[in-house]
């Protein structure tokens, strides 16, 4: 990542100014705070790896396996069989009649999932998992705890329940279903009854004809074929219309103990639940009595007004016995003297009896207080039950609610899939009816009452066969009546031998990253707080300071490296050409260069500046230390302090005497001199003003390194003097109040400020931005 900015992040002046969050702190926070930063993170996340693996409980996940059963005796397809086995039974897995038999069995409470009546639902649907074992018709059930012997007894509880639940729906489906057949098998029985008269009235009224020859001349084998034919598939047809009606009958009975249910799921008590063993367990808050302390009613009673009274004549009658014991009038008026000792002793009596009357009253009163808080408190534990127990009846009833609606869904879906097949059949029927009936008619007309005795005789044949296809279906229903249910249990759980995770490497590295980020976020808020300015377009971007007028690369410590000394002499030269070719500045003589605090790159900024200019312009320069608090230039250049600028402006010694001319012909320095007075009293603006008129006979220009305009007031009168002010500010060192505070307090003195250097810029990044063109010196 390279330290400039793109055009689109937002600036840190911005952000002073109420802007949203500025992803470019992110980047400062790592590059200010990381050698702190990093070591504390890598402390607080090996601490917080170490508490997650101290206070890591293993869990272990118990499985039982369901298998759907698909065998039958002699008649396949008989009973229902599940294709899909998850997705089917899921909804039901996770049904409250069947989780709420495992909820409310007291010897699962001791699991540690299920021990808190209030989360125990919720713990048991999350640890509860089903999941297809790679078929369709298998199933795998589980269940996670930190107790492995409660993992199984609770996953084998689960399927225990879902299983005889699942078993009591397939075994009244199929008694209703039986039960519905009854009455079509009896009104069958009653038809072929009929059917029977009905042939044996027409034998005999056609007694004395060949049957034989019936239909001999009217019809052929082949007729007789069709028409038994479609006698066989309307038999079939009926059969099924018949199985259909006893499904329907049974549907709507169904139907009817499911609004019945619903609304006795409206009507439902705490009693109701508790006898169909759903147990209501309130969580009730401990309640104490406020104990009275002997010090709360001695130190209320202290404050009692009798008490107080009766303390201030005691007080006063002491005050008179030592003031006569320090005059020494015990002498003279002795008798007074022991009044007021005798006063004294009497009022210091009462002030007990006055404490004793209080302490009782204090203590009557704080003991109706504390009776009548705890009377509040019981009445607010009691309220809050009454809350649980409605909330829980609610819960109960929502629950009951939903197992019915989803019991009226299935039904609604089983009956428009049953109407359908319904009018197909019907249908079907009709048609072959119409076929029947024509064909009927034909053979009638061609073979009279012989044709209608065959015909008689047929419609028998079709009465017995739906009967005895509708006896069959009950007895294939009876012989492939599941003994085991529709699914069965392969495996049950056992006690898992492993946990499921021995480590916790997920959750240590989420705590351990989150706690080694936490130093960084501190760094973070801070940074934000300080808004510390990390590149020139903040200064560009804030309307209150001057633009920049240049950026100083940072000066090499290490003299071998000649690559950051040229860029940095490039970046001075860069600034002189800027700063004397503009039109604000090109004709000024006198440069003031401040800063809001120290540290921000000021003395070394007017040092290299006045270099620069003497040797681009070979005129003279003078620079002068006017930071006389903390003085520096004489140590950069390794000159005497004395008796420099100070000993100007206090009269003490001629300009010319003071300056040092040790650097050559074009740049001489003014040290600061040492300071003996109060700088706010020496350095004035008309001292300046006299100091600069002087200098400007003798040189072409003057640099004046000041002292910071925060902590020195006196640089407001230098600057003030001064043709251009330049306020110098540091990378990420220089904060952006203090920048604005300063330029204020500047223009409010009169100080020209016309540009601000912008130093402590990397040698990359200045070259980065600005280039690094290389450039030889050919000597003559």
């Amino acid at each position: 990542m390279h330290p400039s900015r793109s055009a689109s992040s937002a600036s840190i002046g911005d952000a002073a100014s109420g802007a949203s969050f500025d992803p470019w702190m992110l980047w400062v926070t790592v590059r200010r705070c990381w050698f702190w930063a990093v070591p504390i993170g890598l402390v607080l996340a090996s601490l917080a790896g170490f508490v997650v693996l101290k206070t890591f409980v293993p869990r272990y996940k118990a499985i039982h396996l369901l298998e759907a059963n698909q065998d039958y005796v002699v008649f396949k397809g008989v009973m229902p069989m599940v294709d899909d086995l998850v997705r089917t039974e899921r909804a039901l897995f996770l049904n409250p009649i069947v989780l709420d038999p495992v909820l409310s069995d007291p010897d699962l409470r001791s699991a540690p999932s299920l021990s808190d009546p209030e989360t125990a639902e919720a713990q048991l649907r999350k640890n509860l998992s089903v999941q297809s074992a790679g078929a369709k018709t298998q199933m795998l059930v589980s269940y996670e705890d930190s107790d492995r012997d409660m993992a199984a007894k609770v996953c084998n509880a689960v399927v225990n329940a879902y299983l005889r639940q699942r078993d009591a729906f397939d075994s009244k489906r199929t008694n209703n279903l039986e039960r519905w057949l009854e009455p079509e098998i009896q009104r069958w029985e009653a038809e072929v009854s009929n059917r029977q008269s009905r042939v044996q009235s027409l034998s005999e009224r056609t007694l004395g004809f060949n049957p034989a020859a019936r239909l001999s001349v009217a019809e052929d084998e082949s007729s007789l074929a069709l028409f038994a034919e479609l006698r066989s598939k309307i038999t079939d047809i009926e059969v099924k219309l018949s199985v259909l009606d006893a499904s329907e009958a049974m549907a709507n009975e169904v139907e009817i103990e499911n609004v019945s249910d619903l609304a006795a799921a409206d009507s439902v008590s705490v009693m109701d639940l508790d006898a169909a063993g759903v147990a209501f367990v309130p969580v009730r808050r401990e309640v104490r009595r406020q104990s009275i302390s002997s010090n709360d009613v001695d130190r209320m009673a202290q404050t009692d007004a009798d008490v107080l009274q009766a303390r201030k004549k005691a007080a006063y009658y002491e005050g008179l016995r030592l003031n006569m014991e320090a005059s020494d009038l015990v002498r003279i008026n002795r008798e007074h003297y022991r009044g007021i000792v005798a006063d004294q002793a009497l009022w210091e009596g009462k002030v007990e009896e006055a404490l004793t009357a209080a302490r009782e009253r204090v203590q009557a009163e704080l003991e109706d207080r504390a009776e009548t808080i705890y009377k509040q408190e019981l009445a607010a534990v009691d309220a809050e039950v009454q809350l649980q127990r409605d909330q829980f009846l609610a819960d109960q009833q929502l629950a009951k609610r939903k197992a019915v609606a989803m019991r009226q869904a299935a039904m609604k879906i089983d009956q428009e899939t049953a109407q359908l097949a319904r009018k197909e059949l019907e249908a079907r029927l009709a048609v072959l009816n119409t076929h029947y009936d024509r064909e009927r008619v034909r053979l009638e007309q061609l073979g009279g009452d012989a044709a209608e005795l065959q015909f008689a005789e047929e419609d028998l044949a079709v009465g017995n066969g739906v009967l005895d296809k509708l006896r069959q279906r009950v007895a294939e229903i009876r012989t492939e009546r599941r003994q085991d249910g529709a699914v069965r249990s392969l495996a049950e759980a056992t006690p898992p031998r492993a946990p499921v995770e021995s480590i916790p490497t997920k959750k240590i590295l989420m705590a351990s990253g989150a706690c080694f980020a936490i130093p960084f976020l501190v760094g973070l808020l801070w940074e934000m707080r300080t808004q510390r300015i990390t590149d020139a377009n903040a200064v560009d971007r804030c309307a209150v300071l001057a633009p920049v007028v240049g950026e100083l690369t940072r000066a090499p410590i290490d003299p071998r490296n000649s690559k950051g000394r040229r860029i940095f002499e490039e970046s001075v030269d860069a600034l002189r050409a800027n700063l004397f070719l503009s039109q604000q500045t090109r004709g000024a003589r006198t440069i003031a260069i401040c800063s809001s605090m120290s540290g921000e790159g000021k003395s070394t900024a007017a040092a290299q500046l006045a270099v620069s200019l003497a040797k681009a312009s070979n005129k003279t320069v003078l620079l002068v230390d006017g930071d006389t608090r903390c003085p520096d230039l004489h140590d950069v250049f390794g000159i005497d302090l004395s008796p420099g600028l100070t000993g100007v402006l206090g009269g003490r010694v001629e300009l010319k005497d003071a300056i040092n001319r040790s650097l050559g012909n074009l740049v001489h320095v003014l040290p600061a001199g040492r300071l003996d007075a109060s700088p706010h009293r020496l350095i004035t603006q008309s001292g300046i003003e006299t100091l600069i008129e002087q200098a400007l006979q003798q040189y072409d220009f003057i640099v004046f390194d000041t002292a910071p305009v925060l902590s020195a007031g006196e640089t407001l009168a230098l600057a003030a003097a001064t043709d251009v002010t330049l306020l110098c500010v540091m990378r990420d060192r220089t904060r952006m109040d203090s920048l604005e505070r300063t330029s204020r307090r500047l223009e409010s003195a009169g100080a020209n400020v016309t540009g601000t250097i912008f130093s402590g810029v990397t040698s990359r990044a200045y070259a980065y931005r600005y280039g690094d063109y290389h450039y030889s010196a050919i000597e003559s």
